[in-house]
């Protein structure tokens, strides 16, 4: 079962119709996982190969459904990195 991140599941249970940015992390082919996110309503930003997963924003809805997807390992918040 996939797990969403327990402030961004709130969030997402709170105003599933507003768009959220993401890190999805996927088990299988990220080609294939890419497309599979898309069909389900996922904008891709960026591909993770490192974690295995997306940069990507979509509705909360969106998530909501993923979180039933088998394939999918995560779902949490995006956030800007800073060096120090």
């Amino acid at each position: 079962m996939t797990t969403i991140e327990p402030s961004l599941a709130r969030q997402v249970e709170d105003n599933p119709d507003e768009v959220y940015r993401v890190i999805v992390r996927v088990d299988g082919d990220l080609d294939v996982r890419r497309i599979e996110l898309q069909e389900l309503g996922f904008t891709i930003d960026r591909q993770l190969r490192l974690v295995r997963g997306f940069g990507s924003t979509a509705p909360g809805t969106c998530i909501i459904h993923a979180s039933e997807q088998a394939w999918i390992i995560s779902i949490e918040p995006d956030s800007e990195m800073r060096a120090l």
